[in-house]
């Protein structure tokens, strides 16, 4: 079924689409946040679990963010993204270096499921919700699939990937504090 994308979309191509979907995914939540925690607060509803609860703060705390914030803290992990891709394209010849990359993927696609906690907590549209379920999903599963099709990487590199993220994930976060030093 897939297979007539590789066509299309060489692996090349499937790995610079990477910061391409990131903005696509992130201009929807720079160009909506704003106006959403003007017009959306997490209303009191029935006692919550704890995990729920420190979820909804978290979440709250996100919405609070200007715009102007949350566009410096895109352009870090932008600027970030951008690094790791580039350095996974320049290794292809070499027979290429994906750890980062994947490391970062995965962080990408997990991430799709805190819009999908958002929505649920303000039962309705929150930022980023649109694009996470219609183009961050289809890239992340479609990306997975031609590199491990192309044998470039296994599901034992995926699993053995996730300390990476784990540890990418402060360095993303940086672009947040830089953000939130801006007072406008």
């Amino acid at each position: 079924m897939l297979e007539g994308s590789h066509n299309l979309f060489d692996i090349v191509t499937v790995i610079w689409l990477f910061p391409i979907v990131f903005m696509f995914h992130d201009l929807e939540e720079l160009i909506t946040i704003e106006h959403f925690s003007k017009s959306n607060k997490i209303k009191d509803q029935k006692p919550m679990p704890a995990v729920f609860a420190l979820f909804a703060l978290i979440v709250k705390r996100k919405f609070s963010t200007k715009t102007v914030q949350f566009a410096v803290a895109v352009t870090w992990i932008f600027l970030i993204l951008s690094f790791i891709t580039l350095f996974t394209v320049q290794s292809l010849p070499n027979g290429g270096s994906f750890l980062l990359f994947i490391a970062a993927i995965n962080i990408f696609f997990l991430q799709v499921f805190t819009h999908i906690g958002q929505t649920i907590i303000y039962r309705g549209y929150t930022p980023g919700v649109i694009t996470a379920l219609f183009i961050v999903i289809p890239y992340c599963l479609y990306t997975y699939y031609r590199l491990l099709e192309s044998d470039l990487i296994d599901w034992q590199f995926i699993f053995d990937s996730i300390p990476i993220s784990l540890f990418i994930v402060p360095v993303l976060l940086i672009g947040n504090i830089l953000g939130r030093l801006i007072n406008p």
